[in-house]
């Protein structure tokens, strides 16, 4: 009996998919290398957009058309949040974010009596699962999830619909997976989650504590952390990610718009300046640290003016690499009926100057490294022998290194930067 898995959406969705397939595998299944090959196929569903959940509906469609024999299961986000719509489709299981390691034994029961399920468990109420993945393929660095939920309720956001509140990992878990991907030859971990900086809100701990234990196997090098929140960074908390030797200086700050007008629209929890300060006192802490980022352009109200004052925030604080999105209406959410709704050619061109203005901030931030020793963690080697890589403050990076393999550790020197790549040659 073979099985595929289709993801859709954030490092979170692939980690559980990962986690999936370890948990098929030890029932018994085998990978298929297509969906038409499949005999289940599961559709891991993103929800943070309407347009993924055109993707997801999309993709059901095509398996069902494509090989209409397949046990079709659906799982996720947009099950989760809106099971009624989800639920036209007609797939075979359908399950949400609270009960993934039921889904292999849900689907040999439905093979024995071909009776369609239906399980959304209350999200709200739900227990951190603890999911194992092996390995998360095509990258050498191994993401481990450690948050689920997000009470936040940004006006533009279904997540908190989604994924429910705030549970954590217990630490020894977290130490206990990082020990597993070293061993199998993982040098970075990255920590993911939902709302990833409020960590142990639930247990009394916090960021910096799953830090501390995920860097204690001696085989990890870096630990990395996914997008945080800034409005929950403590000094207590950074000072820990500053006493961890293995930790990585790079920090993704989601700011989404840089006015403090659309920020209120928002309902996100912190002014522009509240933003910056979180960055001074990272600054404080770290030689060098980057900061990356995620800006919606066109949100709801937003006029030229706060578009322009944006544009100058992210500007001055120098991000090394920004995510940058055209604001996308979600049913379900607050900002979906919020009046001066923008054009979706007005949304696109501020989406394309933001991109176009700070191209250059992102190149300076890269140029500042230039003759400054970094290690990087060699990934894929080129036709003309030089390896791809991030440095620890996620600098992308073209490295000479006569001799070298893939998943080895370089050190070398920044000598230039070209077309978005430090350019370094091992020492």
């Amino acid at each position: 009996m073979k099985f595929f898995i289709e993801t859709f959406g954030c490092k979170v969705n692939f980690y559980e998919s990962a986690a999936l397939q370890k948990l098929f595998s030890s029932k018994g299944f085998d990978a298929a290398e297509s969906f038409e090959d499949a005999d289940v196929v599961i559709i891991n569903c993103c929800t943070v957009t309407e347009n993924a959940d055109r993707k997801d509906r999309s993709f059901f469609n095509r398996v069902k058309r494509e090989n209409p024999g397949a046990v079709v299961v659906l799982t996720g986000c947009w099950p989760q949040a809106y099971p009624e719509a989800a639920g036209k489709l007609g797939a075979d299981i359908m399950t949400g974010n609270g009960n993934r390691s039921e889904i292999p034994d849900l689907v040999l029961n439905y093979l024995a009596n071909r009776a369609p399920v239906t399980e959304i468990l209350d999200v709200t109420k739900a227990d951190f699962e603890c999911l194992e993945a092996d390995e998360l393929l095509e990258h050498n660095r191994a993401f481990l999830k450690i948050e689920d939920g997000c009470e936040k309720y940004c006006t533009y956001c279904a997540i908190p619909k989604a994924r429910g509140k705030v549970r954590s990992m217990p630490l020894d878990e977290i130490t206990n997976q990082s020990r597993s991907f070293a061993e199998k030859g993982y040098h970075e971990i990255v920590l993911a989650g939902i709302n990833l900086a409020a960590y142990g809100a639930d247990t009394g701990h916090d960021l910096g504590d799953a830090v501390t234990a995920a860097a204690e196997p001696e085989g990890v090098i870096r630990v990395r952390l996914s997008s945080l929140e800034c409005d929950i960074m403590s000094d207590e908390m950074l000072d820990k990610f500053a006493s961890c030797g293995k930790f990585c200086p790079q920090f993704h700050l989601s700011l989404q718009s840089g006015c403090d007008r659309t920020l209120k629209r928002m309902n996100r929890h912190y002014t522009a300046s509240q933003y910056r300060e979180v960055c001074d006192r990272i600054r404080e802490r770290f030689d060098a640290p980057t900061f990356t980022t995620d800006i919606i352009c066109g949100f709801p109200g937003e006029t030229e003016e706060d578009f322009l004052e944006s544009l100058e925030f992210c500007k001055s604080i120098g991000f090394l690499r920004t995510h940058i999105f055209p604001y996308s209406r979600r049913s379900g959410t607050m900002a979906y009926s919020m009046p001066e709704q923008l054009t979706r050619a007005e949304k696109q061109r501020r989406a394309a100057l933001m991109k176009k203005e700070l191209a250059p901030v992102s190149r300076k931030v890269m140029e500042s490294f230039i003759g400054k020793k970094v290690r990087v963690i060699l990934e894929q080697q080129l036709d003309d022998g030089r390896f791809t890589g991030y440095t620890d403050r996620y600098i992308p990076a073209k490295v000479t290194a006569d001799g070298a393999s893939r998943n080895s550790i370089v050190s070398g020197t920044v000598t230039s930067v070209e077309k978005g790549f430090a350019l370094i040659t091992a020492d």
